[in-house]
């Protein structure tokens, strides 16, 4: 870890995680606020009225019976996926990418610390911006639904959502970060970066739509992710030795690329 680095991508990238932080602070709090404890059935038969592949797609499901499993179908099935996507490819690109396409890489590189180092202060930044989003997330979640619906949110429940999907995002973005390494130019690291997790994020739409489609929801990084099971306590252990194992590797594999190759610089 080179500290100075780490401190200087902070204030380089603050404004960015503020940001995200503000978009995911408003739709948590609306979709609490608009929860009724009292009228579940009543909000269901709202859903019988959409058209039912649409509602699957997006991640709603009927299967509500509680205010975890309200926000695990509502915010987590798509909003908490979608959005940190788009933060994590703008992040992933400036972390590696960006600074290779306009050369202030060879800034880093004049210094005594090594290609290792740097990787890894950059990849830890991330990793952790990632993390403190969601331990953000989980404490906003908490105290909302203390404040409005005091007793109602099952946190345990609620911290397996937020472990899981942390760790799904924590993953998307060591994929993104991995083009990022690879790559010597923005456009690319960014095209393909984000052509997965896009990707796999809408053949977890069509899966969920279809069951038909459902083997290719299987080949998404998205795949095997189910919120609501989650909040009621399934696929727990499997799912968090996965995604541990797939970023570890992206991990590895990001040092390794990085330590032997050429850059334009």
């Amino acid at each position: 870890m080179i500290w100075p680095l780490f401190k200087k991508t902070l204030r380089q990238n603050w404004k960015l995680w503020i940001i995200f932080a503000a978009v995911l602070t408003m739709y948590m709090s609306i979709m609490i606020s608009m929860f009724d404890p009292e009228s579940i059935d009543a909000m269901l038969s709202m859903l019988d009225m959409m058209p039912k592949d649409l509602m699957e797609a997006m991640g709603f499901t009927a299967e509500i019976t509680s205010l975890a499993s309200y926000l695990a179908s509502w915010l987590y099935g798509l909003l908490m996926l979608a959005f940190p996507m788009v933060y994590i490819i703008i992040l992933a690109n400036r972390l590696i990418a960006k600074m290779v396409d306009d050369t202030s890489f060879a800034f880093l590189l004049s210094t005594p610390n090594s290609r290792i180092k740097i990787v890894l202060t950059q990849a830890v930044y991330g990793l952790t911006s990632i993390l403190l989003l969601f331990v953000y997330v989980f404490l906003l979640g908490l105290i909302m639904s203390a404040s409005l619906f005091p007793g109602e949110l099952d946190v345990n429940g609620f911290f397996r959502i937020n472990l899981i999907t942390t760790l799904v995002n924590a993953t998307v973005f060591m994929i993104c970060f991995f083009f990022s390494v690879m790559f010597n130019e923005s456009r690319q690291a960014v095209g393909l970066g984000s052509a997965i997790p896009i990707g796999g994020l809408l053949f977890n739409m069509m899966g969920n739509s279809s069951e038909d489609l459902e083997i290719i929801k299987r080949l998404s990084i998205y795949g095997y992710y189910d919120p609501v099971d989650i909040a009621n306590g399934s696929q727990m252990i499997w799912l968090v030795i996965a995604y541990l194992l797939v970023a570890s590797a992206l991990f590895g594999l990001s040092l390794i690329l990085f330590k032997s190759r050429r850059l334009p610089l």
